[in-house]
């Protein structure tokens, strides 16, 4: 396809935009500027659950992104394994199985809708990842180099 923009930044690989977007040179090369892209982002996101085809790899890790989920937070909403959804991301054009596809889809639609318990279940694991990066900082093993390598207080 040769008009409009090849938008690639969603991290899906067959989004155009027609217009609603600014090509623009930077001292890095050439950059562009998206219109309100959290609204873009949400009507992609309605066309993927809407659309016919099965969800593959790209779309998991779009709407993941979407719902702001964790890996294990959205394993944990399909009743899956987080190597599971680590897989699905990792192989961006492989179709997922039917029922994680179907639960995924209804749960964005329960969120996008404002459903409060979709709400409240987002909200709860966004604190849990939040809580487990703290942990993780928490056993962070510190160094600093003096003469010799040390412990940095924490």
């Amino acid at each position: 396809m040769n008009e409009g923009y090849h938008y690639t930044g969603c991290g899906l690989d067959y989004v155009y935009l027609l217009n609603g977007y600014t090509m623009h040179e930077t001292e890095h090369g050439r950059g562009v500027s998206i219109k309100d892209a959290r609204q873009l982002h949400e009507r992609i996101a309605l066309d993927i659950i809407g659309g016919p085809h099965s969800l593959r790899g790209q779309e998991v890790r779009f709407l993941r992104g979407m719902l702001k989920l964790s890996q294990e937070g959205l394993a944990r909403v399909l009743r899956q394994r987080r190597g599971s959804v680590a897989r699905w991301e990792a192989e961006p054009d492989k179709k997922i199985p039917g029922a994680a596809d179907s639960a995924l889809r209804m749960f964005y639609a329960l969120k996008a809708g404002g459903h409060e318990i979709a709400e409240k279940l987002v909200d709860l694991l966004q604190e849990v990842d939040e809580l487990e990066h703290e942990v993780r900082g928490l056993r962070a093993l510190r160094l600093r180099k003096n003469e010799d390598w040390t412990q940095a207080a924490a």
